[in-house]
């Protein structure tokens, strides 16, 4: 044990430390990630046995839900990637972390963060410059409806990879509005909208009126790699809770503008506050012209601030947008950093870490989901297939770009095989409760308690 003087001596030499060599020491003296093993997974998947009400639940899902989330720790299981450190810079490198089982989250998260029938909406705002028709009260987005945790970016220390450059969409426009964009560039929302309704299937998604930034009034500043306007998220936290519908799961503002949570980060892709139930995430760094830096660059205008010129919205600007915005959603919903697989939810420390996140959430964090949102599984994942699907798109809402998304479209043909598959002879799960939905209710996954 370190002895009070000890302590006294430990604080006073890091007084003298930069804050790079701070982080530095952090990671020297963390443990190294090891990916999680068959019985950890385990452990982080089913009920705590002694926590009966969860362990009921579970007892009273289908038996082909069971066997999904049983293939947890199936070590010849191929649904589901470890999650794996691939770079120094990596996420789990430079902020350790313990993980979240699901036994956690029933116990400390799910009372205040399941849905119900007070509050069952969740609310997007779209904050500063948006092209016209990007409004969530647009005629398009209409037409489509059918706690604090810095998720995801990077100190200072690590930005080498990832602060090479500048964004060309950020200059031209008339105040308040955008240069001229295509009918698929005014209906990014309305797209991120129907994803959202897929990924959280049975609550609501609703957008409310954009807001200037101006209005927001928080702190900016000019990142000194990329030389254009951050917004201080934590400034736009405080802004979102005075805002928040009374009937809200959460409240997030979503922004073509880059975001920093405090003067020693280069920036953030999103962040969350548990507590308040309000985020905010930037889809500034998934467009691949912002690592470009024009010769000519001058630096960035504070009109830029309320002017703004849509990048094309590729099926990879798409892909990784819908990415971002359930990765900081499901925050909302209590769920901390995955660290069992390759995870929709895990951390990420710079964009090249973020493609590499699947599309989906792991069985661990799947099943906290499920049991805070009631879905099937089956339902929701035909669902998100449909949204995959260029054929099931009508003429009211464009198709997207969905090029990117077919390694997740055929992830999903291969899971929705698996649950309609018939256990061999000998290995059906024994029935626990009783396998039949309430009348009426036949997609519910367990009845509300």
């Amino acid at each position: 044990m370190t002895s009070r003087s000890e302590s006294a001596r430990i604080r006073q030499l890091l007084q003298g430390l930069t804050e790079d060599e701070i982080l530095e020491l952090m990671r020297m003296i963390s443990p190294k990630f090891a990916p999680a093993d068959a019985e950890t997974r385990k452990k982080a998947v089913l009920p705590d046995p002694n926590e009966k009400k969860s362990t009921k639940r579970y007892e009273n899902l289908k038996a082909a839900e069971r066997r999904y989330f049983e293939e947890a720790y199936n070590e010849s299981s191929e649904l589901w990637k470890p999650l794996t450190i691939e770079d120094e810079s990596d996420w789990l490198n430079n902020h350790p972390e313990s993980g979240q089982t699901f036994g956690e989250w029933f116990t400390k998260e799910f009372p205040q963060h399941r849905v119900n029938r007070q509050r069952r909406t969740i609310y997007i705002l779209p904050l500063g410059p948006f092209p016209p028709g990007h409004a969530g009260q647009s005629t398009a987005a209409a037409g489509a409806t059918a706690g604090a945790s810095t998720s995801t970016g990077e100190t200072e220390g690590g930005a080498s990879s990832s602060a090479r450059g500048a964004t060309g969409g950020a200059a031209g426009g008339a105040e308040g509005g955008a240069s001229p964009s295509s009918r698929t560039d005014k209906v990014l929302l309305a797209w991120l909208q129907k994803f959202c309704q897929c990924f959280f299937l049975g609550v609501d998604v609703k957008f409310l009126d954009p807001v200037r930034v101006r209005e927001v009034r928080c702190r900016t500043r000019i990142n000194e790699h990329t030389k254009q306007w951050q917004l201080l998220s934590k400034d736009i936290l405080d802004y979102l809770v005075s805002k928040k519908p009374r009937d809200a799961i959460c409240l997030v503002a979503v922004t073509m503008l880059d975001l920093y949570p405090s003067d020693s980060w280069n920036f953030v892709f999103g962040q969350a506050s548990l507590v308040t139930g309000c985020g905010v995430f930037s889809f500034a760094r998934y467009d691949e012209n912002f690592y470009y830096i024009p010769r000519d660059r001058k630096k960035a205008k504070k009109s830029e601030l309320e002017e703004f010129s849509m990048p094309p919205v590729t099926s990879v600007l798409l892909l990784r947008a819908c990415k971002v915005m359930t990765h900081e959603l499901c925050h909302m919903f209590g769920m901390k950093h995955c660290i069992y697989f390759s995870c929709c939810i895990n951390g990420s420390n710079s964009r090249d870490e973020s493609d590499r996140r699947p599309v989906d959430l792991c069985p661990v964090c799947l099943r906290k989901l499920q049991e805070a949102v009631d879905f099937r599984l089956a339902v929701r994942f035909r669902a998100m297939l449909q949204y995959c699907t260029k054929e099931s798109w009508d003429s009211g809402v464009p198709a997207p770009p969905l090029e990117a998304f077919e390694p997740f479209k055929k992830w999903l043909e291969k899971v929705l095989v698996f649950l309609e598959e018939t256990p061999a002879a000998g290995n059906e799960m024994p029935a626990a409760g009783n396998e039949t939905p309430a009348a009426g209710n036949e997609e519910s996954s367990q009845a509300s308690n």
